[in-house]
């Protein structure tokens, strides 16, 4: 019983970090990468570098989704400019700074708050790939 427990518990969690992730997705990324992922989002002609298709993450890297690579694209940046440069990273400073707004929540809770909401992201985009 408790094996099954845990199982339900574990299953139970993966889903609740899709769901996160595909909510801060469609809040924070769809704009630029589209809905779908493939980088057709409504304001992707605007931009001087076109978005990158997320659904091909995987292909792109041998076949094995980038799971560390992407984590910290999405904290730290690319290097480009529709992200922002290194030393002022948009999604993670984003992050921070909306976690921090929400009140009685301290820097290292937010710290942890965020990680988790970055994870959930990349967790996702993992599920998203073709």
């Amino acid at each position: 019983t408790v094996c099954f427990l845990t199982a339900a518990g574990a299953a139970h969690s993966a889903d609740s970090a899709l769901v996160l992730g595909k909510s801060s997705y469609g809040a924070n990324c769809a704009v630029c990468h589209g809905d779908d992922g493939t980088g057709s989002g409504s304001v992707a002609e605007l931009l001087r570098t076109p978005p990158s298709d997320l659904t091909t993450l995987s292909d792109r890297s041998g076949g094995a989704f980038p799971f560390s690579e992407v984590y910290q694209a999405i904290a730290s940046g690319l290097g480009e400019k529709a992200h922002g440069d290194s030393e002022m990273p948009i999604w993670g400073g984003y992050f921070i700074t909306d976690t921090l707004a929400d009140r009685g929540v301290s820097a290292a809770d937010a710290e942890h708050i965020v990680q988790g909401r970055i994870l959930s992201l990349v967790y996702y985009l993992e599920s998203i790939q073709k």
